[in-house]
C-alpha cells in the first residue's frame, strides 16, 4: 500500500512540474527561456485560470483536469526536446526534489488551514462565486490568490494534496537558486542575492505548514528583485525587456499572495520609468495583458467578497448589499495583534497603545529574538562563502550601477517603514530582511569570486540539515503518509440555517472537546460552515450572503 501511495505521490509530483512549465509558457511564448522559468509562470496562469473559471462555474474534476492536460500538451510540445538532453544534472536535480520529500510528509496543518484556508477551498469546488462570503468568515477579507491555486488540487475534499503547489514552488525555487550560482559565468551581482536567499529557504524554511501563504509571496517577492539585478547584468535588448517583465510580473504575482508585498512594487516601477524609451512599447504587448487581467480578475473577486476592491482601503468599498462594516474593524484588530497589544491590554487603551510609537518597545522586546535568529541564518553562511573565497581579478570584478544599488537601498528603507507602520509581524518583512543583508554584504564582498567548492560544501550540509530535521519530525510525531491525521470535526445546524439555497453549519464544540482547539474550526465540516449568522440569498443563480449578526 504504501508502495501504491509512494507512486501516486510522486507522480503527481512531477507531472505536477510539467504541466506548469506549459501553463507558464503561455504567458513568456515570445521569449525562449528555461524550463523552470517557464514553471514560475506557470503558478500565474494557474492562478487566473481558477480565479477567472470560478466566476462562472464551481471548480470540479472535469476543469482541474482539463487545466493539467493543456499544460501537460504545451509543455511536451516546447520541452519535449529535454528529453533528449536528460543527464547527470537532470538527475541531481530531481535527486534534490526527492530530499525535500520529507518536507511535505512532516508537515502539520496549521490553525488558519482548519480556521479559514481550507473552508474557503471547500466552499470554491462546491459553488461558483459567492458573493458576501466574507460574511461567513472575516478572514476572507484578507484572501490570497495563492488559496485558489491550492484548491486545483483539492478533489472531492480530499485535501491531502491541497498543499502540494507550495511544496512543488519552494523544490523548483530552490533548484533555480542553485542552478544561477553553479552556471559558468563571471561573478555577477545577482548571485550575492541569490546565494542569500538560497541558504535561508534551506534553513529556515523546513516545514510548509508552518509558512501557509508567506512562503509562495517571499519567494516571488525575491525573483522579482532577483530579475531587477539581472536587468542591469545584461546588454541585450530581449533579455533587458525579459527581465523587466518577469520582475513586474513576479511583483504583482507576490502582491496579490500577500498584501503585505505592496512595497516591492517599487522595483518595476522605478525600472519601466528609468528605462521608458525601451519598455514604453512593451506594456501593450499580450503578455503584459495577461498580468493586468490577472489582477483584474482577483480585484473583482474580493469586491465580490467583500464590497471592497482592495481591502482594507475603505475607498474602494461599494454601498452593497453584502458590504459589512464589521470588516472596517478588522483593519484595527489585526494592528493591535501584529504590534503585540496582548502584552501591553493591563496597560495601555488600543488607542493609547497605538500613538506615538507607544507599541514599539514592547512589541520589540517580543520579537527581537526571533529576528535575531533569522538574521543570523541568512547571515552566516554568506560571510563563511565570502570569507574563504578569492579576491576577483581586475578582468573579473563584479559590475553594478551605483545609483541602481541605492534605489535599491532606498526599496528597503521603503519596505521596513511599511512593515513596521502596519504588519510589523516578522514573516511579513523577511524579504526585506534578505535584501538588507544583500546590501551589507555586497558592500564588503562586492570584488570576491565566489569560491563555487565551498558554495557547494555548505549547499550539501544544509540540505542535509533540511533532510535530518524532517525526518527526525517524521518519526517523533509519527506523522503518516501525505501528512498528519485529518481532523474530523462533528457540527450542528443554525438554528433557522435551514433554507432553499444552502444548509448552514458550525462547529459542534462540546463533542469535538477530543480534537482540543481544533475542535472549534471548520476543518472539512462541509458546505456552509460559518461561526456567524448569515442571511442567504440567491439572484440569477449565484449565492449572496448579506450582511450577518454575532452569534
Amino acid at each position: 500500500m504504501m508502495f501504491v501511495q509512494s507512486i501516486i505521490f510522486l507522480s503527481i509530483l512531477f507531472l505536477s512540474i510539467i504541466s506548469l512549465a506549459g501553463l507558464g509558457k503561455m504567458i513568456i511564448y515570445r521569449y525562449k527561456k528555461s524550463f523552470l522559468e517557464s514553471v514560475f509562470f506557470g503558478f500565474l496562469t494557474l492562478s487566473f485560470l481558477i480565479t477567472f473559471t470560478h466566476f462562472f462555474f464551481k471548480i470540479e474534476i472535469n476543469i482541474i483536469l482539463a487545466i493539467f492536460i493543456i499544460g501537460l500538451i504545451i509543455s511536451y510540445l516546447e520541452y519535449g526536446y529535454l528529453l533528449k538532453k536528460f543527464d547527470k544534472k537532470s538527475l541531481y536535480y530531481i535527486f534534490i526534489v526527492l530530499i525535500f520529500v520529507p518536507i511535505y510528509l512532516s508537515q502539520k496543518y496549521h490553525e488558519d488551514f482548519g480556521f479559514y484556508h481550507l473552508p474557503y477551498l471547500i466552499a470554491l469546488i462546491n459553488e461558483k462565486i459567492i458573493f458576501g462570503l466574507a460574511n461567513s468568515n472575516i478572514a476572507y477579507v484578507h484572501n490570497s490568490i495563492w488559496l485558489n491555486i491550492m484548491s486545483f488540487y483539492l478533489v472531492d475534499n480530499n485535501y491531502n494534496f491541497t498543499t502540494l503547489p507550495t511544496f512543488l514552488l519552494y523544490c523548483i525555487f530552490v533548484i533555480f537558486l542553485l542552478k544561477k550560482n553553479l552556471e559558468k559565468n563571471e561573478i555577477k551581482i545577482s548571485n550575492y542575492f541569490a546565494i542569500i536567499s538560497l541558504f535561508y529557504f534551506l534553513l529556515k524554511f523546513t516545514r510548509i505548514s508552518e509558512f501557509g501563504n508567506d512562503l509562495p509571496a517571499i519567494s516571488f517577492s525575491i525573483l522579482s528583485l532577483y530579475f531587477y539585478l539581472k536587468f542591469y547584468e545584461t546588454t541585450d535588448i530581449i533579455d533587458k525587456k525579459y527581465n523587466f517583465f518577469s520582475c513586474f510580473s513576479f511583483a504583482v504575482f507576490s502582491i496579490l499572495i500577500k498584501f503585505s508585498c505592496i512595497p516591492i512594487f517599487l522595483i518595476p516601477s522605478y525600472l519601466f520609468f528609468k528605462n521608458f524609451d525601451l519598455l514604453k512599447k512593451e506594456i501593450f504587448k499580450f503578455n503584459y495583458f495577461f498580468i493586468y487581467f490577472l489582477g483584474i480578475v482577483f480585484f473583482i473577486q474580493q469586491f465580490i467578497y467583500t464590497g471592497c476592491f482592495l481591502f482594507p482601503s475603505t475607498i474602494t468599498c461599494l454601498d452593497v448589499s453584502w458590504f459589512n462594516n464589521e470588516f472596517i474593524d478588522v483593519k484595527k484588530k489585526l494592528e493591535l495583534t501584529n504590534k503585540s497589544y496582548s502584552v501591553a491590554r493591563n496597560i495601555f487603551t488600543p488607542e493609547e497603545y497605538l500613538s506615538n510609537f507607544t507599541w514599539f518597545p514592547y512589541w520589540l522586546k517580543r520579537n527581537y529574538p526571533e529576528i535575531l535568529e533569522h538574521i543570523l541564518t541568512m547571515i552566516l553562511p554568506v560571510m563563511v562563502i565570502l570569507l574563504f573565497s578569492k579576491q576577483s581579478k581586475k578582468n573579473q570584478k563584479v559590475r553594478y550601477n551605483h545609483f541602481e544599488i541605492y534605489f535599491f537601498a532606498i526599496f528597503v528603507f521603503v519596505g521596513f517603514a511599511f512593515w513596521l507602520s502596519f504588519s510589523p509581524v516578522y514573516r511579513f518583512s523577511i524579504i526585506y530582511f534578505i535584501s538588507f543583508i544583500f546590501l551589507i554584504t555586497f558592500s564588503f564582498y562586492k570584488n570576491i569570486t565566489i569560491s563555487k567548492k565551498l558554495f557547494i560544501f555548505l549547499f550539501l550540509l544544509a540540505l542535509i540539515f533540511n533532510f535530518s530535521k524532517n525526518i527526525s519530525r517524521i518519526s517523533n510525531e509519527k506523522s503518516i503518509f501525505f501528512g498528519i491525521k485529518k481532523i474530523t470535526n462533528s457540527f450542528i445546524e443554525y438554528p433557522g440555517g435551514k433554507n432553499d439555497y444552502i444548509l448552514l453549519l458550525r462547529p459542534d464544540n462540546k463533542n469535538n472537546e477530543k480534537n482540543g482547539w481544533q475542535g472549534r474550526l471548520c476543518w472539512d465540516i462541509g458546505f456552509l460552515c460559518s461561526y456567524r449568522e448569515i442571511n442567504v440569498m440567491k439572484n440569477n443563480n449565484y449565492l449572496i450572503l448579506n450582511k450577518s449578526k454575532i452569534n
